[in-house]
């Protein structure tokens, strides 16, 4: 045997292995790197849907609490009686109690009939879910003193069902008139005032 004569069965038998081991370890390098991109791709696409839902959940959150917030709005709307249908028993009769419970000497009003109020902004948000009314009222009061008068407003607006908006008010000094007593009134009050409901789509605008 000379130098140059190799022994292919020794040297196929002492390389196969190493060979083969080599070839397997490409392989699996090569599915494991397969798999690792796909385990990336999949990855990337459920952080995507978690920061999507994550984005949703916010908006949710933000949606409750707008609905939240406005719930008790209306709710607050609703208790004062200016969302609703408009209830004159029950504005007249509060009418007469404020006065009795201020002793003022007299008041008289007399109150038109309601008709749908001019929006000063057209809407086209729920234009057709809500419709506001106005009834307008001249109230003609008798007055000890002139704080009787923003006395006579607060707890009117306070107790009475609806909104309320003073237009003006003509006070008329008696003093000079007649003669001043105890129980007598000092200053006369004339008031044109409006009386504001709203009807939503939820409440019924036939008259009870």
């Amino acid at each position: 045997m000379s130098g140059l004569d190799i022994d292919i069965a020794y040297v196929r038998r002492h390389t196969l292995r190493p060979v083969l081991s080599g070839i397997v370890a490409v392989v699996a390098l090569g599915v494991a790197m397969s798999i690792h991109g796909v385990r990336v791709e999949e990855y990337s696409q459920y952080a995507a849907n978690h920061d999507a839902v994550h984005e949703d959940y916010d908006a949710l959150v933000f949606q409750r609490r707008l609905v939240d917030r406005y719930h008790r709005r209306y709710q607050r709307y609703h208790d004062l009686g200016f969302i609703g249908r408009e209830s004159r028993l029950d504005w007249i009769e509060t009418l007469r109690t404020t006065a009795e419970s201020l002793e003022l000497p007299n008041v008289a009003y007399a109150i038109e009939p309601q008709l749908v109020a001019a929006a000063p902004v057209d809407s086209t948000m729920a234009a057709d879910d809500i419709r506001v009314h106005v009834s307008r009222a001249r109230l003609d009061m008798g007055l000890l003193h002139e704080l009787d008068l923003l006395r006579f407003f607060d707890e009117l607006q306070a107790a009475a069902p609806g909104l309320i908006k003073v237009d003006d008010c003509a006070l008329t000094w008696l003093a000079d008139t007649q003669p001043a007593r105890s129980a007598e009134p000092n200053l006369s009050a004339v008031c044109s005032i409006q009386i504001f409901s709203v009807i939503t789509s939820d409440v019924s605008s036939e008259e009870t």
